[in-house]
């Protein structure tokens, strides 16, 4: 998982990197609105704003007009104007009034988050952010893209996706790839559930690849 988190000095960041694994929730940290106008936000799950007032209100704005990305902020003032009734959104900004509920807030969110990549399909779970794929107790030697095109054909399960479409999906989810690295990637993954006999992954003759998987059984 990964979060920015824009922030003056003694900032939550360093705080944040010392309670997770790095391997598994990583803060980049910023120091100024510029920094995050340029800033790639592909691949990002979860915006921390720990700045002054009015610099809060405008790093939102723009947050807002660029992506659907969860933020959570800090300011003193709460409600003082109409816009910031407005911006409060239980699912998309999270307003905390001090740093104790700031930092109950981020790991909470961040727990959400975890809990909402872990997809269970009977005796297979994805653990998208681990970067796992398990039947039953045996881990498939799958790498991390690939663990991305799984989660992106699950979470379409039942329709076609064109290599082009996982391409796309695949850069929103800030993996560079092509459509011939795809066909690599579905021919490795099918060699790993081919080992438990199972064939998640159905080829739809000129349009592309469907997941038709909705349940691993023991044989």
């Amino acid at each position: 998982m990964r979060i920015l988190s824009v922030e003056n000095e003694n900032g939550v960041s360093s705080l944040i990197n010392t309670r997770f694994n790095k391997n598994e929730v990583l803060v980049e940290r910023i120091d100024s609105i510029n920094d995050l106008l340029f800033r790639d936000l592909k691949g990002v799950d979860l915006i921390l704003v720990d700045m002054t007032h009015n610099k809060c209100i405008q790093v939102i704005q723009f947050i807002k007009q660029k992506t659907k990305i969860p933020v959570i902020y800090l300011t003193e003032r709460y409600k003082k104007n109409p816009y910031e009734q407005e911006i409060d959104d239980k699912d998309f900004v999270i307003h905390s009034l001090t740093r104790e509920e700031f930092i109950k807030d981020i790991f909470r969110k961040v727990e959400e988050l975890k809990e909402a990549n872990i997809v269970s399909l009977g005796i297979c779970s994805l653990e998208e952010d681990n970067g796992i794929f398990r039947i039953g107790n045996d881990i498939l030697d799958l790498t991390r893209s690939e663990i991305a095109i799984c989660s992106i054909l699950i979470k379409n399960m039942g329709r076609v996706l064109s290599r082009e479409d996982i391409v796309n999906d695949m850069c929103a989810k800030g993996f560079d790839t092509t459509e011939r690295s795809v066909r690599e990637y579905i021919r490795k993954i099918r060699s790993q559930f081919k080992k438990a006999k199972i064939n998640p992954i159905k080829t739809i003759n000129k349009k592309g690849y469907m997941w038709i998987l909705n349940k691993c059984e023991n044989e």
